[in-house]
């Protein structure tokens, strides 16, 4: 079993409009995930960075209860 909280990343992304708008998704090492989690239309990097690594948390703790979780 892969360590979750190794095995995701945020890539922060630029778009060239105007005004620029910056996005993040979360992407994994080990495979691609099949889904693409992402979120775009912020100002800054800043701010992208910060929403995505929010993100990640969040997605981490959801996927550490599935984890644990009982089969059906």
């Amino acid at each position: 079993m892969v360590d979750s909280s190794n095995d995701y990343y945020v890539v922060i992304s630029r778009r060239r409009e105007q005004p620029e708008r910056w996005s993040w998704e979360i992407v994994r090492k080990s495979k691609p995930l099949g889904v693409r989690l992402t979120a775009d239309g912020f100002q800054s990097e800043t701010a992208a960075q910060f929403a995505g690594r929010r993100a990640l948390e969040d997605f981490l703790i959801q996927l550490s209860k599935e984890e644990r979780r009982p089969p059906k």
